[in-house]
């Protein structure tokens, strides 16, 4: 897959070569090999860690459940 035009952390802005769940590659006009996902004007991060996290169970289901709070957490970036 191959992400163009992506702005990345530095401000810098590349095409993105992903092999598999890898960057393979970071560069300006890298040729394509699959799919490719025009990113102009978007910010491109990699999945973050939160080393502390709360979820509401046990108890508090009503809240919030792991299935919920981990996709929350997913849906803002947050991988592991």
């Amino acid at each position: 897959m191959l992400i163009r035009n992506a702005t990345l952390a530095d401000g810098r802005v590349r095409d993105v070569q992903v092999d598999g769940e890898r960057i393979a590659e970071l560069g300006d006009g890298l040729e394509p090999d699959g799919e490719v996902i025009d990113a102009d004007e978007r910010l491109l991060l990699p999945g973050v860690i939160d080393a502390h996290v709360h979820f509401r169970e046990p108890g508090f289901s009503h809240k919030e459940t792991w299935l919920t709070g981990s996709r929350s957490a997913a849906a803002g970036g947050v991988t592991t």
